[in-house]
């Protein structure tokens, strides 16, 4: 079991949470929300049941856009007989796109959402 998902099973049990009347809370939706995210090439049912929520919660909670927060980024210089040329893009999983202008890499951050 993803280390994710154990930590969110286990918070909801610390929580109380789930249930019939019983919210999530935010921090929680958050998190089943990334881990969703990360693992959209799998039935939304599948991820739902890992997590231990309804696939119609988890559904509504993507649709909702819940906050995710702020990721930690690092800039680094290249060497300096290596000028950059437009930007680069390093996405969580690790891919790295570089050369890209403002208005290619605005496109492929909408798509990557």
């Amino acid at each position: 079991m993803d280390a994710r998902v154990k930590r969110f099973r286990d918070a909801v049990a610390r929580y109380g949470a789930g249930g019939v009347g019983r919210r999530y809370p935010t921090e929680l939706r958050a998190l089943a929300v990334v881990i969703a995210q990360e693992r959209r090439e799998e039935p939304l049912v599948r991820v739902a049941a890992d997590l231990g929520v309804s696939a119609v919660s988890l559904q509504r909670w993507l649709e909702q856009g819940e906050p995710v927060g702020f990721r930690p980024v690092e800039i680094e210089s290249g060497p300096a007989e290596a000028p950059v040329r437009g930007l680069a893009l390093i996405t969580p999983r690790g891919y790295r796109v570089e050369g890209l202008e403002v208005g290619v890499l605005v496109s492929l951050l909408r798509v990557l959402e």
